[in-house]
């Protein structure tokens, strides 16, 4: 059995560094768990947590539903907002009392393709490089991770409903920058805690925004975070429409469909459909390869982006005041509110206020 000490080994309350959220077994309800941290590393600071997202792939992780083998104990948490409480004797650049945020990833090797690219969320060999598992994630009063991995928060951004930046907006923004262009038409699919924030940030990059969900509820939603058009994918005339006279330049698929052969055909010839939404592993993404040989179109997949990217959607979110729709919820709550993002029921992300609202059982 591999031994996972460095993340911190559990403990009784009373001699806990942190105390969490987490589960301990796969598809297990979340419940309270107690861990004591291993001496904070040279290059590392120990955060005390502020504001926690919770995240749809936070689900897959528990119930393993993208691959087998995540360790349990498992703490979960990746869209984080924190406070530095201490540093590592090498740091430099972060002190105690700095509001940052700490997104997806934490560690990387430095020297593989990815990272030599400066694509290190890409990177080869890191075995540990998620924020958590094996480590302590964001459902935690505390957690320890290297400096560099954390991004100072612009100070006209909520720092309570800032945290699902740091996933969300990250992982919307790097593509959009990549393949959307001023003036494109810009579909977005899945209007959810993705899709609201990509609706926002095509606009603010210049592009006509056309809005599709299953839920035609969520029309006025869309329209007022930017889209110029909405298209309920039920409605087959409206996508027929979308499939004629007025295609799309880019798609950028936030949502679990596994079958987006009408979403491709929806593409002007040499467009690109960029997934970005992660279905189970079980589940195989289908499209039709004639219209995607005839027509020249592109086919991608993009992970959430490098730390300079994070840095980039941070930037670019303060410059034109793009913000996260959320649900807030107490320390105590935070089954409830993982439950309700399992249920697909949170209008836009559920975040927990876990400084002012710990109840220190």
């Amino acid at each position: 059995m591999q031994n996972f000490d460095f993340r911190g080994v559990q403990c009784p309350k009373e001699e806990a560094d942190t105390a969490c959220w987490g589960v301990t077994k796969p598809k297990g309800n979340l419940e309270r768990l107690y861990f004591k941290f291993p001496k904070l590393g040279e290059n590392q600071v120990r955060l005390k947590m502020l504001h926690a997202g919770i995240c749809h792939s936070d689900s897959f992780k528990v119930d393993e539903g993208w691959c087998k083998g995540a360790t349990f104990p498992l703490v979960p948490g990746h869209e984080i907002i924190a406070e530095v409480e201490k540093v590592g004797d090498k740091v430099t650049d972060r002190k105690p009392g700095d509001l940052v945020g700490v997104g997806v990833f934490r560690d990387c090797c430095g020297q593989c393709f990815g990272c030599r690219s400066g694509n290190e969320q890409l990177c080869m060999n890191c075995p540990c490089k998620d924020t958590y598992d094996p480590h302590i994630g964001g459902y935690s009063t505390h957690i320890q991770i290297r400096a560099d991995f954390t991004f100072p928060i612009p100070k006209n951004l909520d720092k309570k409903r800032a945290a699902p930046v740091m996933c969300a907006g990250t992982t919307v923004f790097s593509p959009l920058k990549r393949w959307g262009t001023p003036g494109a038409r810009c579909g977005i699919v899945g209007i959810g805690g993705l899709g609201h924030m990509a609706v926002q940030i095509a606009n603010r990059m210049g592009m006509h925004v056309v809005a599709i969900s299953t839920c035609p509820d969520k029309e006025a939603d869309a329209k007022k975070f930017g889209a110029r058009e909405f298209v309920c994918s039920k409605n087959e005339g409206d996508m027929k429409k979308l499939c004629t006279s007025e295609r799309l330049d880019l798609i950028l698929n936030t949502s679990f469909v596994h079958n987006v052969t009408d979403y491709v055909n929806c593409l002007n010839p040499t467009g690109c459909f960029i997934q970005v939404g992660i279905p189970e592993i079980s589940e195989s993404i289908k499209f039709s390869h004639t219209d995607l040989i005839w027509g020249q179109k592109i086919f991608a997949g993009s992970l959430v982006g490098c730390r300079r990217e994070v840095q980039e959607t941070l930037k670019f979110c303060s410059e034109y005041e793009i913000m996260p729709t959320v649900e807030s919820y107490g320390w105590p709550e935070f089954p409830k509110a993982f439950q309700k993002m399992c249920d697909s029921k949170a209008r836009y992300r559920c975040v927990v206020d876990v400084a002012d609202t710990f109840d220190k059982q």
